[in-house]
């Protein structure tokens, strides 16, 4: 199955090491480093799915994923929250209809294979 993703990293070594990782298990990757750039980027070109940081300055994923899920044009784009963050934020994430999460650190061997399960 081919994949076209939308990552949402504002970290540089997690954005380049979830990017690769990603792109060594088959999937285009499209990286942003904020939540606008994020938005602008899924508007312009819809992806198979976004992988969404909870925690980014400005625009945090948790944000971006209740405006795509309230856009009808971007509402079946599944996302799927890569984070550190506390239980509480992937419930509120999983509540504004994320379909799954990803945890930091991840395992840059089954990345791919992880996201993949999650959107079958």
């Amino acid at each position: 199955m081919s994949l076209r993703v939308l990552l949402a990293e504002d970290d540089p070594d997690i954005q380049f090491v979830a990017g690769a990782a990603l792109q060594r298990s088959g999937v285009e990757v499209v990286t942003v480093g904020d939540g606008r750039a994020a938005l602008a980027a899924i508007t312009d070109s819809p992806p198979d799915a976004v992988l969404l940081d909870c925690r980014m300055p400005g625009l945090d994923g948790l944000e971006v994923c209740r405006r795509l899920k309230l856009d009808p044009a971007t509402a079946h784009v599944p996302v799927i929250l890569l984070t550190a963050a506390q239980a509480s934020e992937i419930e509120r994430g999983l509540a504004l209809g994320a379909r799954g999460f990803l945890t930091k650190p991840f395992n840059a061997l089954t990345l791919g294979d992880e996201l993949r399960a999650i959107l079958t």
